[in-house]
């Protein structure tokens, strides 16, 4: 079996043939509409401005004082596209801010997960093969490290782990060569030729199932987002519409593709084997069970493979 590499700059996983393979994030987001930052951020800079705003995004148009103008015609007033550069620039801030939480989050949780090993290195996460052999047992001592003190939860759930016998590993890249897909499992946790999967989430607001958005309420004249969720019913392209493309499903997909190629692999999953722990802005941590779509990632992967071959 190849061996899979990744290029964290470019977020490129390849192997060591240079054969290129699709991420399990980006294969996913195949299957999602894609959100039209630029649309939005007009939209949202016209109305904190006061204008009266209506939008069309299938035409790409916005109502504004009952007149339809069409996006490229408002990005040619200057104005518009000064309140539209500086709704972008706090709204990039935010995801700036958002991927540096989630990378020292996920970040301390590794080298907790490693220091447990007293492998500060990581080099022991290549235990896990795909050739048939089975994952090295491994010892943890998780009160030499900071888990207890600064990610309670984490540790009180790892130890569980650790005292039925699993071996521990952090972000792990696993690869499907025959669909040309990889990506990187935050903790699989593996007891003989049995698995389970633990996923660390940083989203700062609730995951929820449904699809849908906060609505934004006015308040001292500024628009603020409320707390009150408004659901839309947004499902996933075909052959996924049986799904709601929310957040939750997202990540359910997305842990079921790494239980699917740890299946692949020959390893056999745990009944309730999907886990996230979500630690949302200023809350407590939460641990969420995530249902295994087994089912629906086997349609992604079929379809994702037929589109490929239909394109070469």
């Amino acid at each position: 079996m190849e061996e899979i590499l990744f290029d964290e700059t470019a977020h490129r996983y390849y192997d060591n043939t240079d054969k290129k393979y699709t991420s399990v994030t980006t294969l996913i987001g195949l299957y999602t509409n894609t959100y039209d930052v630029e649309f939005w951020a007009m939209y949202t800079a016209l109305k904190e401005h006061g204008y009266r705003v209506k939008p069309e995004p299938e035409k790409r148009s916005i109502y504004c004082n009952n007149v339809l103008y069409p996006l490229n015609k408002l990005m040619l007033d200057n104005i518009h596209k000064h309140w539209y550069a500086e709704v972008r620039a706090r709204w990039d801030a935010l995801t700036a801010e958002a991927c540096l939480r989630g990378n020292l989050t996920h970040n301390a949780l590794e080298d907790g997960i490693n220091m447990s090993k007293g492998d500060m290195t990581g080099k022991s996460n290549t235990l896990i093969t795909s050739t048939g052999s089975r994952t090295i047992s491994t010892q943890h001592d998780l009160d030499n490290t900071k888990l207890k003190d600064t990610h309670p939860l984490a540790y009180q759930r790892l130890s569980g782990y650790i005292e039925r016998g699993f071996s521990i590993f952090a972000e792990k890249r696993v690869h499907l060569p025959e669909f040309g897909v990889a990506g990187m499992i935050d903790v699989p946790l593996f007891i003989k030729n049995y698995f389970a999967i633990l996923d660390w989430k940083t989203n700062k607001n609730e995951l929820h199932k449904t699809a849908g958005y906060y609505k934004k309420i006015q308040v001292e004249g500024r628009w603020i987002k409320s707390n009150i969720w408004v659901e839309t019913g947004e499902r996933f392209k075909y052959p996924l519409d049986m799904l709601e493309a929310s957040k939750f499903n997202i990540y359910a997909l997305q842990l079921s593709l790494y239980s699917r190629i740890l299946e692949y692999w020959g390893y056999k999953p745990l009944d309730n084997h999907l886990e996230i722990i979500h630690f949302p802005l200023l809350e407590e941590p939460l641990l969420i069970k995530i249902p295994y779509l087994r089912d629906e990632v086997d349609i992604m992967l079929a379809h994702f493979k037929q589109s490929q071959l239909t394109l070469n």
